[in-house]
């Protein structure tokens, strides 16, 4: 196996954030698929761990569309395909599937964020919310709980605040929008 780089991903071991996450298979073997997935998954793993991100103990799930073959509900940070190289994100689930993932959405139920963001800014969005995570997390705190903790409020307000996701913030999306 290792002779056929089994456990390494461009001549490295893989990392603790790679080994959590995954991906449904998406494009070209499901037709019912908006985004290439499992094409998506391994990249998106690769630019999170050079931006040092690999040792995270957090998981996120990539499907391809509202099926949601892969449970992103019960990853860390959920996307679903939403259209073509775009993704919903779900927050606040957790790997033991005690709390499943939902859409970002206000406390009145009214709008909500995230629904469809374009494949070039799911690195942006992930960054910030790891970022806010390891600043304001409580000593072994994983990243679900910590945001069932401070709620959506908080996760939007901060989204909104930080200029590299202010502008994906700009419209949300009514409620009767929701992808469950």
């Amino acid at each position: 196996m290792k002779s056929y780089g089994y456990g390494e991903r461009n001549g490295k071991t893989y990392s603790k954030l790679r080994t959590l996450s995954g991906a449904c298979v998406g494009r070209d073997t499901c037709r019912l698929t908006y985004t290439d997935s499992e094409r998506f998954e391994p990249e998106l793993i690769d630019e999170l761990e050079n931006l040092g991100w690999g040792d995270m103990a957090e998981s996120i799930g990539v499907t391809g569309c509202e099926r949601q073959c892969f449970r992103p509900g019960t990853k860390t940070i959920g996307l679903v395909g939403s259209g073509m190289d775009r993704y919903m994100f779900k927050l606040f689930g957790d790997e033991t599937a005690r709390f499943q993932g939902k859409p970002l959405m206000t406390s009145d139920g009214e709008q909500m964020y995230l629904r469809s963001i374009p494949r070039a800014d799911v690195i942006t969005v992930i960054n910030v919310l790891f970022k806010f995570y390891k600043e304001n997390a409580k000593t072994g705190e994983g990243m679900g709980e910590y945001h069932r903790r401070i709620g959506a409020g908080a996760i939007i307000a901060h989204l909104k605040e930080n200029p590299a996701t202010t502008a994906l913030l700009q419209k949300p999306f009514p409620a009767d929008c929701v992808m469950e």
